[in-house]
């Protein structure tokens, strides 16, 4: 596969510790033709201290490779993060994955195909609507899971709730970057994948859904992931007058970012 799974990393607790190796292995089990990019900041590795000696006796890592930045910043630059990885892809397909998330392979391959055949820009795989099961993921059922790696394991300890936007897109590389990749003024988490939809929309990529549903680690909370982000507001702030905006006027702000033009 043409592909590149990349996974902007921080590993602030056990819970997503056993999620982080759960994302990893399950790529690497059911494609092992891609290659998965793990982009890990944080004071310390925990990633290769902690989670790679589990995936190694799950897994082969042939396809795996693991980026570390250290940097003592509480804040998590996700979208710095994410744009980083795109551009250090070498494949024409990227795919920025959750790591506390699965879906079923053939969703996977659903919206890859509609990448590749060049039928779509940008591709949720899972509906929006009642599509997203969060499931209690214990540590037996973590267990059991990664022994094979079946979804359908996953079917009780569930429970439906709404899904929209965020968690994973498939996209065309040319196509990210020619819209302007993530905008990296949004630090931490809050709405970075409002903005994002909003404005492929806005400037007429085509986006395009499979409507199949998407599997949610329940995971402990922390402000990076959290309302609690201090950044939040400015985050709210901004996409609120983005929002706003017709499609001239945003594009002219696009051309004006000093990070995008550095990576330009």
């Amino acid at each position: 596969m043409n592909l590149t799974y990349i996974l902007p990393t921080r590993i602030e607790s056990n819970d997503r510790l056993k999620n982080i190796i759960t994302s990893v292995s399950y790529l690497l089990h059911n494609f092992p033709d891609a290659t998965v990019l793990v982009n890990e900041v944080d004071s310390e590795s925990v990633f290769s201290q902690q989670a790679l000696p589990k995936i190694r006796e799950l897994v082969s890592i042939n396809n795996l490779t693991h980026i570390f930045e250290k940097n003592d910043d509480p804040i998590f630059h996700k979208t710095k993060i994410l744009n980083d990885s795109i551009i250090n892809a070498d494949t024409d397909v990227i795919c920025s994955h959750d790591i506390d998330v699965v879906y079923s392979k053939e969703s996977h391959q659903a919206a890859y195909d509609l990448i590749s055949n060049d039928e779509a820009d940008i591709v949720y795989p899972y509906g929006c609507g009642a599509f997203q099961y969060q499931v209690d993921y214990s540590q037996e059922l973590y267990e059991d899971f990664t022994k094979s790696f079946d979804i359908s394991k996953l079917t009780n300890n569930r429970k439906l709730q709404a899904s929209s936007i965020g968690w994973t897109q498939f996209y065309s590389k040319k196509a990210v970057i020619s819209g302007g990749l993530w905008n990296e003024n949004f630090l931490s988490w809050g709405e970075e994948d409002s903005e994002f939809y909003f404005r492929f929309s806005l400037f007429g990529y085509r986006i395009q859904r499979v409507l199949d549903y998407i599997y949610h680690f329940e995971h402990e909370r922390t402000h990076n992931s959290h309302y609690h982000n201090p950044k939040y507001h400015d985050n709210h702030d901004l996409w609120q007058w983005i929002r706003r905006q017709d499609k001239d006027t945003l594009k002219n702000y696009y051309l004006s970012q000093n990070y995008l033009r550095e990576r330009m």
